[in-house]
């Protein structure tokens, strides 16, 4: 079976944060999301969507197991409830049903960009993180325009499929970490006990980021998921 493993990032992030994933999978293929860094953003989950389709169209892809993380976990459910013909499972990364993000996530991209991704580091990861790994991934985010991640959290901000997880009729694994502020535990809780045989895996001393703060466990279990596939 030719699995072809599609990783989506998050808000305000590009192709580099599954580094450690593409390096390790020989079938993946981690997109770049329209203004992440090049081009325009959009504003809705539903526009992303047709992005990735359109991408799996060009690319002639099927028989897909898509990854998403955060707003591309959104992007992912939203996906196997509108295009689940083109996949064959699919993984939910620090994510949830509904993503409502807090006004002074708003307030401060406007007021204050640096003091924003500052702040990312004190909420989107473990405190048993190392700086450089944290370092690592804002410097991939301050590579996207102000505007871009502003619609990305406004895509966020108006998503929400908690009434119709039941109908995702795919193999789903969910990843989260223990210490995740932004998309704490419940919400992958709500996701494992809502969408019909689904299993979750929580990884300790990780918080929001588990891809770049604990890549070998992330892809242990993401490798032993697979071979469940085949």
């Amino acid at each position: 079976m030719d699995l072809k493993l599609i990783f989506i990032h998050g808000a305000g992030g590009n192709h580099r944060i599954w580094e450690n994933q593409t390096k390790y999978f020989s079938n993946a293929i981690a997109i770049d999301l329209p203004g992440h860094p090049v081009g325009k953003g959009r504003t809705t989950i539903d526009d992303y969507v047709e992005y990735v389709k359109k991408f799996c169209d060009k690319k002639n892809l099927r028989n897909i197991v898509m990854i998403g993380h955060s707003m591309g976990g959104a992007i992912t459910q939203k996906f196997a409830l509108t295009y689940p013909e083109y996949l064959k499972a699919i993984v939910l990364v620090c994510t949830g049903a509904k993503l409502k993000v807090a006004p002074i996530i708003f307030e401060e991209i406007k007021r204050n960009y640096e003091n924003f991704m500052e702040l990312m580091k004190n909420y989107a990861f473990s405190a048993k993180t190392p700086v450089e790994i944290k370092d690592k991934a804002v410097e991939i985010m301050k590579l996207v325009n102000p505007e871009v991640l502003y619609g990305d959290f406004e895509a966020c901000d108006k998503f929400d499929v908690m009434g119709y997880l039941n109908r995702i009729n795919l193999p789903t694994l969910i990843i989260c970490g223990r210490e995740d502020l932004l998309t704490p535990v419940k919400f992958s809780e709500y996701l494992r006990d809502n969408i019909p045989n689904a299993k979750l895996r929580v990884l300790e001393d990780a918080g929001h980021m588990v891809m770049l703060e604990k890549p070998g466990e992330f892809n242990k279990i993401l490798e032993d998921f697979l071979k469940g596939l085949r």
